[in-house]
C-alpha cells in the first residue's frame, strides 16, 4: 500500500508540472489585492467619498473671475449735427472689463440639507457595498480553492485506483501465464486498468479548469498550475446566530437598507421643489473703454453690484407633482425590496445551516467508513494473492475503497462549501 501511494504522488507531480505552492490564505490575499470586482467597488467607494462635500450639496457659493478684452479698427466717416465731420480711416477702439461674480443660493426649501444627508448615505452605501463585494469574492475564492483541493484529491483517488488496477492486472497476467488463473480474469483486469487511465486524464483536465478559474478570481491572466493544500481546515462546531444579529451583520441586507434610506431622502427632496427659493447674484466689475473717434473718447466705470432673486413655483405643467409621486412610489418599492430581501435572507440562512449540519454528519460518517473500506481492501488483496479470493471480489474491494475515498473527499468539500456560505451570510469571512 505504501508503494502504491508513493507511485501515485510521483505520477501526480509529473502531471502538475511547473507548480507554485498556494495556500488558502495566499489565495485570499491575492484576491483582496487584485480581484477586479473588489477594485471596481473600491473605486466606487472613493468616488462617493469625493462627492460627499458641502459644496456638492449646494451650501457653498460659486465665485468666478471673468474678463473680456475687445479691440477694433474701423474706417469712420461721419457728419455731425453741428456741422462738424469726422474722417478717420484707422479709427481704433479698445475696451477691457474684468470682474468678480458671486452666485449663492441662500435658501432652497431645505434641499441642501437633505442633499448632504443623501451624500452621507451614498458614501455609507458604497462602503457597505465594498464590504459585501469583499465577502462575496472571498467566499467564491474559498469555494473555488476547495474545488481545486477536491480535484487534486480526486486525481489522487483516480491514480490510486489506477495503481490498484495495475497491480491486479499484473497478478492476473502472472496467474494466466502460469496456468493458475483464467484468461478472462486477466482481460477484465486489463479493461479496468485502461478505464482508470481514461479517468486519470479526465481528472487532470478537471484540475486544470479549476485552477484556471481560481486564477481568474485572483486577478491573474496566465496559465498556471498550483500545488494547493492536501486538506481543508474544517470547522464542525459552528453555532447559529439569532435573527436580529443576522439582520444587523449581513452586508447584502445593509445594501438594501441604505437604498431605502436614500429613497426616503429623495422623496423629501422632491417636496422641496414646491417651496420658494432665495438666491443672491453679485460681484465687483471694472470697465475701461478708449475710442479714437466718436462722442465718447474715454469711458471708465467700476463698483459692486448685487441682485436678490425670489422664486416661487406656481405651475410647471404638473411636473412637480409627478416627480413627488414618482419619488414616493420609489420609496414604497425600495421598502418592499428590503422586506423581500429580509425574508430571502432568513430562508438562505436556514437552508445554509441545515446543509451545514448535514455536511458535518456526512463528513464524520465518511471518516469512519474509509477505515472499513481500507481494511477490507487490504484483506481482499491478501486473499487474492494466495488464490483464496476471486477476481470479482478483489475488483469489488478496489471499487469500494475508491468510492469511499471519493465520498470522503466530496464530504469534506461539501462541508467547506456550506461552512463558507454560513459565514458569508453572517459576515464573518473578512473582519
Amino acid at each position: 500500500m505504501v508503494r502504491i501511494v508513493t507511485s501515485v504522488l510521483i505520477l501526480f507531480s509529473c502531471v502538475c508540472h511547473a507548480q507554485e505552492r498556494l495556500t488558502l490564505q495566499d489565495a485570499i490575499a491575492r484576491t483582496l489585492k487584485r480581484n477586479f470586482d473588489i477594485n471596481v467597488a473600491g473605486l466606487s467607494e472613493q468616488q462617493a467619498a469625493r462627492n460627499n462635500t458641502y459644496g456638492n450639496a449646494g451650501f457653498s457659493p460659486n465665485i468666478f473671475l471673468n474678463g473680456t478684452y475687445y479691440k477694433s479698427q474701423s474706417n469712420v466717416k461721419s457728419e455731425l449735427a453741428n456741422g462738424n465731420a469726422q474722417n478717420n480711416p484707422k479709427a481704433q477702439s479698445t475696451s477691457y472689463s474684468p470682474s468678480v461674480s458671486v452666485s449663492w443660493t441662500i435658501f432652497d426649501g431645505g434641499k441642501m440639507f437633505l442633499m448632504k444627508k443623501e451624500l452621507n448615505e451614498m458614501e455609507a452605501l458604497s462602503k457597505v457595498y465594498l464590504k459585501a463585494q469583499i465577502q462575496t469574492v472571498v467566499s467564491h475564492t474559498i469555494q473555488m480553492y476547495a474545488q481545486v483541493v477536491l480535484q487534486q484529491k480526486q486525481l489522487i483517488a483516480v491514480d490510486t485506483a489506477l495503481a490498484l488496477a495495475r497491480v491486479r492486472m499484473m497478478i492476473t497476467e502472472m496467474k494466466y501465464e502460469t496456468g493458475a488463473g483464467a484468461k478472462v480474469d486477466y482481460l477484465q483486469a486489463r479493461v479496468d486498468y485502461n478505464a482508470r487511465q481514461s479517468d486519470s486524464l479526465t481528472a487532470v483536465s478537471s484540475f486544470t479548469i479549476a485552477t484556471d478559474s481560481l486564477g481568474v478570481l485572483m486577478g491573474e491572466n496566465e496559465d498556471k498550475q498550483y500545488l494547493v493544500d492536501d486538506s481543508l481546515d474544517l470547522d464542525m462546531n459552528l453555532q447559529p446566530i439569532d435573527k436580529t444579529r443576522l439582520e444587523n451583520e449581513n452586508m447584502n441586507l445593509s445594501v438594501y437598507r441604505h437604498n431605502a434610506a436614500i429613497s426616503h431622502l429623495n422623496g423629501q427632496i422632491a417636496k422641496t421643489y414646491f417651496l420658494p427659493s432665495l438666491s443672491f447674484n453679485g460681484g465687483f466689475a471694472f470697465s475701461h473703454t478708449n475710442n479714437s473717434t466718436g462722442f465718447a473718447l474715454y469711458n471708465q466705470s467700476y463698483g459692486p453690484n448685487g441682485t436678490l432673486t425670489f422664486t416661487l413655483p406656481l405651475f410647471e405643467g404638473g411636473n412637480l407633482k409627478r416627480q413627488s409621486k414618482v419619488a414616493s412610489l420609489q420609496v414604497m418599492k425600495d421598502e418592499l425590496l428590503l422586506e423581500k430581501q429580509n425574508t430571502v435572507l432568513g430562508r438562505q440562512y436556514r437552508t445554509a445551516w441545515r446543509n451545514y449540519q448535514v455536511s458535518v454528519a456526512a463528513c464524520k460518517l465518511e471518516h469512519e467508513n474509509i477505515r472499513y473500506a481500507r481494511e477490507n481492501l487490504i484483506v481482499q488483496q491478501a486473499r487474492f494473492r494466495v488464490g483464496v479470493a476471486t477476481t470479482l471480489e478483489s475488483r469489488q474491494a478496489e471499487n469500494d475503497y475508491i468510492t469511499a475515498l471519493e465520498r470522503l473527499y466530496n464530504a469534506a468539500y461539501n462541508l467547506k462549501i456550506n461552512e463558507t456560505l454560513v459565514l458569508e451570510l453572517e459576515n464573518q469571512l473578512v473582519k
